[in-house]
């Protein structure tokens, strides 16, 4: 296979996902399915891992260590990035703890962060409050943002942008080129949280512009929990620095690890020299290797389908279910506007949150997954369309709202 090709047609996907049987299943944005690979792969290492099958212990683990670059590979193919900038994280939790501990921030800096906003958004910066650190709001107009609320909101003090590519209440999508222009026009740093956004829609890093691109893998990307993908700029790997530094991390050694670990005349105390590559940023010890290889499988089905495809999927089942809801008496929270369309869709159907619940609660007995979601009054029922959905999963939804809503 070549990475980043397409070879996998749309509807050869639901085989991969056995997890899609028996139900309809429209929350991706929450979690998502792992895909029949991602399974194998991590059944076949921990297979690895019971019965060691290399020449000694070293080799064994020299091994695993090679295990983790697919998902790199493929991370990078994804968004169009060199593989020296991408680094494999825990979680977006991880990534935005990074990013923020790497920045330095210090008395009188602030951050914006947009109202809608994940709330693990913003602790990250929240926490650095001793250190004299600002949170500065950035207010949507009913959950619709764009690059010029956050122009307006930048002060002297500005040192940075931390946001959503995707909004986890509402679905809109920011116009994240534009974002980036702004800020390097600026001299800010870009931090996103694009955990509802990659593995759904195109996002291109040679053409717009970000410090930080963050996504845990158990959403759109598919993959098991515990790994996931940071991409870095090249400015942060020439200016930034992390807060903890791993072993794995620095240039491997003449005739490499297993080699230097039976010289004598090793010592701790040298000079430590790290390869500036995005690889610094990771734990760089012993990491979550079964997570990785999860990630990595997930990640080929993503690339052998291809993005570009996956997103035509995503938006013409979003039209749909745009449209039967334009049937109903559904008001639609998420905007129309394609342009800040994603894979999610929010709307309300009753006029209080109490009734939306019983619905969504109704609805998921008929194992029919959806959620309610909720940020500074922002949201209603949430619903998800993935590529491993079609027109019957949209449909067999709004018969069920309909159905539950009348008490039926």
């Amino acid at each position: 296979m070549v990475i980043g090709s397409a070879t996998m047609l749309v509807g050869d996907v639901r085989a991969e996902f056995p997890g899609a049987a028996g139900k309809v299943f429209l929350d991706a944005a929450c979690v998502s399915l792992a895909p029949r690979r991602a399974r194998d792969a991590i059944a076949a290492f921990l297979d690895m891992a019971v019965d060691i099958q290399a020449d000694d212990a070293s080799q064994h683990h020299i091994k695993m260590d090679m295990l983790r670059l697919e998902a790199i590979r493929q991370g990078a193919a994804l968004v169009h990035a060199q593989v020296q900038n991408v680094a494999l994280i825990e979680s977006t939790t991880h990534g935005l703890n990074i990013a923020a501990g790497a920045l330095r921030l210090g008395p009188g800096d602030n951050v914006l962060i947009a109202d809608t906003e994940f709330l693990q958004v913003a602790i990250p910066w929240g926490t650095r409050r001793a250190q004299g650190v600002e949170i500065r709001p950035v207010r949507s107009d009913a959950g619709v943002l764009t690059p010029q609320d956050f122009e307006r909101a930048i002060d002297a003090h500005t040192r940075a942008i931390c946001v959503s590519s995707v909004q986890w209440c509402s679905g809109n999508r920011l116009d994240m080129r534009a974002l980036g222009e702004l800020c390097q026009s600026r001299g800010l740093w870009l931090i996103v949280d694009a955990i509802q956004e990659l593995g759904a829609m195109e996002v291109d890093v040679r053409t717009q512009y970000a410090d930080f691109v963050i996504a845990g893998g158990h959403k759109w990307l598919n993959a098991p929990f515990g790994c996931g993908l940071m991409i870095v700029s090249d400015r942060v790997l020439r200016e930034l620095e992390p807060e903890s530094h791993g072993y794995l991390a620095m240039a491997e050694p003449e005739g490499g690890w297993a080699s230097y670990f039976r010289t004598p005349t090793i010592t701790p105390y040298r000079h430590y020299t790290f390869e500036r590559t995005a690889k610094k940023f990771e734990i760089a010890g012993t990491a979550n290797y079964p997570g990785a290889v999860g990630l990595g499988a997930s990640l080929q089905v993503i690339n052998e389908v291809g993005v570009p495809t996956i997103e035509r999927r995503i938006r013409g089942l979003t039209d749909l279910l745009h449209r039967e809801l334009d049937g109903t008496r559904a008001r639609l929270v998420s905007a129309r506007d394609p342009a800040m369309r994603s894979g999610i869709t929010v709307f309300r159907w009753f006029d209080t949150p109490e009734q939306d619940l019983a619905l969504v609660e109704a609805v998921l007995r008929r194992k029919i997954y959806i959620s309610l979601r909720y940020t500074s009054n922002i949201g209603g029922i949430r619903v998800s369309t993935h590529l491993f959905n079609d027109e019957e999963d949209v449909l067999a939804l709004v018969q069920a709202l309909r159905s539950c809503a009348d008490g039926r």
